[in-house]
């Protein structure tokens, strides 16, 4: 961490008191709404897979984990986090770092950053910022150093801001992925990226541990798939669960996480062939697709969607926060230095459905992705979920919507303050669509 003797460009000077009583409140307040969203998830589905009480654990941010990745940097080890899902996490872990990724899910927090950007900011952006200033976030309090994607001009003033605290390395995107240019320009981030781990951990990213790192995400990805293609059928898990699971392989041990993820979808495969079901067939399928999601607090429409009178399912989802994380693997055809590299490149640009980029035709692998997984997955319903001040998913809701509408697929378009106030007003929206795709259920 940076001397707190540099003069700060941007955060306001909190007195040690005060940092110290907001933390201990929102920690305090965060412990009890983590500890509700698991009971309500628990009594969601009173048969609920015995693997999921290992999630629940890691899910506590305060917890196991926490002291786990103490520990390793007592010992020595790098922490690296990072704000987006272009990070190469693989160079990481080659560099016998940890890697974690850092974004607040926290609504108290986002109120602390206004002190900072103006209330017209994303939200997610205004919460990070706030968890800094009073020291909340254990994540991002452990990590050495941070990975900022500029991804859009909220996360590109969040690298300012938050290098006020902490060593910032900036990755460049481009904007249009589909030309040579473009991918020469990434495969150049990535090499650069990979000199920056390696210089200040102090280690080597070496063939064999690039190529270990590799095959351990890849394997990660197998099991993940596994859980996703468990939720084709009828439901034999609940959306709220499978979405906590997925998210918290962004700060779990990744070799851990697969073996119980694996163990989990064993669990599930057993209910299918006993036909046992966590509701009706017939509930609602939906897929959740914008604003990425961060536990805890920003919890609040999967708990509505399953809740709801008449309630739905969450099946599937197209977020950063969600399936994006492992959706897709590192293909390498040789195990070169080169090879590899750029078999990540690839992973990490073309593979994206990020509404960051552009082309001539729109962002058409977003369209496509989701069209595919709304065919596959039997989606009867889509809810576009935007938090006020994300302006890239907002911008792109008219021509996704458009795409669903030529196949029938009803969207509904939810925008939100990153708050607990509107539950209430969401609940009403919430409950008038599953309504509506219910009738169409049953027509």
């Amino acid at each position: 961490m940076k001397s707190e003797k540099v003069e700060k460009k941007y955060m306001p000077e909190i007195s040690r008191k005060e940092i110290d009583e907001l933390r201990n409140s929102v920690k305090t307040a965060s412990q009890k709404i983590m500890a509700e969203n698991i009971e309500r998830m628990k009594k969601a589905d009173p048969n609920r897979p015995e693997v999921m009480k290992y999630f629940d654990e890691i899910a506590n941010l305060f917890g196991q984990r926490q002291k786990e990745i103490l520990a390793e940097k007592e010992k020595g080890k790098k922490v690296i986090g990072y704000m987006c899902l272009f990070a190469p996490t693989e160079l990481i872990l080659a560099a016998d770092a940890i890697p974690v990724r850092v974004n607040s899910g926290w609504y108290d927090t986002s109120k602390l950053g206004d002190r900072v950007v103006p209330v017209e900011v994303c939200p997610v952006i205004r919460s990070t910022i706030g968890a800094k200033m009073i020291e909340l976030s254990p994540f991002l309090e452990l990590s050495d150093a941070l990975i900022s994607v500029l991804t859009c001009d909220g996360m590109t003033k969040l690298s300012e801001i938050l290098s006020d605290y902490k060593t910032i390395w900036g990755m460049d995107i481009p904007r249009v992925k589909d030309s040579s240019q473009s991918l020469r320009f990434w495969n150049d981030e990535i090499k650069h990226m990979k000199a920056q781990i390696e210089e200040f951990t102090g280690n080597k990213i070496t063939r064999k541990s690039l190529k270990a790192a590799i095959e351990q995400t890849q394997m990660a990805t197998k099991a993940f798939r596994r859980l996703q293609d468990l939720r084709k059928g009828p439901p034999v898990i609940m959306g709220r669960d499978a979405m906590l699971v997925n998210q918290t392989y962004l700060w779990d041990d990744k070799k851990r996480w697969t073996e119980k993820t694996e163990a989990l979808c064993d669990e599930l495969e057993k209910r299918v062939q006993r036909k046992e079901w966590v509701c009706s067939p017939d509930t609602p399928r939906v897929l959740v697709t914008g604003t990425p999601m961060f536990w805890p607090d920003n919890w609040k429409l999967p708990t509505l969607v399953e809740e709801a009178n008449p309630k739905g399912i969450i099946v599937a989802d197209e977020l950063c926060s969600g399936e994006r994380i492992l959706n897709d693997p590192v293909g390498v055809d040789e195990w070169s230095m080169d090879d590899m590299l750029s078999a990540i490149g690839d992973r990490y640009l073309m593979a994206s459905t990020c509404p960051c980029f552009t082309s001539k035709d729109g962002n058409e692998d977003r369209i496509n992705w989701l069209i595919n997984k709304v065919k596959e997955w039997n989606v009867q319903g889509v809810i576009y979920y935007v938090v006020r001040g994300c302006m890239l998913y907002g911008m792109e809701y008219t021509r996704i919507k458009k795409a669903l509408d030529k196949i029938n697929i009803p969207v509904y378009y939810l925008d939100t303050d990153y708050t607990r106030e509107d539950v209430g007003q969401m609940k009403t929206r919430v409950e008038a669509f599953l309504e509506m795709l219910t009738a169409r259920v049953d027509f």
